[in-house]
């Protein structure tokens, strides 16, 4: 008999949490280095596809916790979940012309970066890792459609009982890490310029309303300002040196520990997008009730 579609899902996030480990590597002053180890293990990809599809089916709610409200279900549903997944990562890993090539690295894999980092910070609410220094407490979703314009993850998280607001940039290269982390930094500084205020509202506007008791009354449009975490994900391949200090994240607004670098090396890296995006094609019906 097949798992329920939930238990799927809370299985995926718990295979994660086994699976990768995040740690703080001391050297850098200009932000918090934080290195995962474990997206290499085989099984890795596969769960986070199972996690991917349990977004796309509605499972993963703005508190973080799964629920089956508003998930798909019957034949419909089967469908829809069916024409999501292609939209996302296509009918097969075959990249034969330049477009199919752009649809993969700028498409496909840029919205498995994504959700790669938002499975994290959802780990976050459940399990103490580096990815910052308290739990979370409400999160955006991920982008449903891969070209999507705004912020990649705004999360509202818990230290001490205070509030903290982490702003996630995600990249996904192969190649070229350093000049994707660079554009990540000219997004946080127009963050610090204040052009994304209204999209940072926007979204405290929808967290709000899951927010537990003791941190609801202390969350404002000031959380930006005060108490802001820039989470720049850098899903790359090619090992490059997260430890060099860099001018342009040295002058971002928040201090060093709330600059908070995600370095997500993947040695097989095409391999790994293309294991996920099997995992969703292959397992599409497994999440819908």
């Amino acid at each position: 008999m097949p798992a329920p579609p939930l238990s799927v899902i809370d299985g995926a996030l718990n295979e994660l949490a086994e699976l990768v480990t995040l740690s703080e590597i001391p050297g850098p002053t200009s932000h918090t280095a934080v290195v995962a180890e474990g997206l290499d293990d085989p099984a890795a990809p596969a769960a986070l596809g199972r996690y991917l599809l349990g977004v796309l089916a509605g499972a993963v709610q703005l508190d973080a916790r799964l629920s089956e409200k508003y998930m798909l279900s019957g034949a419909s549903g089967h469908d829809e979940i069916i024409a999501s997944v292609r939209r996302v990562v296509g009918k097969s890993n075959v990249f034969q012309t330049d477009a199919d090539k752009a649809f993969r690295d700028r498409t496909r894999n840029a919205w498995i970066g994504e959700g790669l980092a938002h499975a994290l910070l959802v780990v976050r609410s459940r399990a103490e890792t580096a990815c910052l220094s308290g739990p979370v407490a409400a999160i955006s979703k991920p982008h449903v459609i891969p070209s999507e314009a705004g912020l990649d993850a705004v999360a509202i998280y818990d230290v001490a009982g205070e509030p903290f607001l982490a702003i996630g940039e995600c990249k996904a290269t192969h190649d070229n890490a350093v000049t994707e982390l660079r554009k990540a930094a000219r997004f946080f500084a127009r963050v610090d310029g204040r052009q994304y205020n209204q999209h940072l509202r926007s979204a405290l506007i929808a967290l709000d309303r899951v927010l537990p008791a003791h941190l609801a009354p202390k969350v404002s449009d000031a959380i930006w300002n005060d108490a802001a975490c820039y989470l720049p994900v850098i899903v790359h391949g090619k090992i490059f040196d997260h430890l060099k200090d860099r001018d342009w994240l040295a002058s971002l607004q928040p201090p060093s520990d709330r600059r908070r670098v995600l370095v997500l090396q993947i040695s097989d890296f095409h391999a790994f997008f293309d294991t996920v995006a099997n995992t969703m094609r292959g397992e599409a019906g497994s999440v819908v009730l």
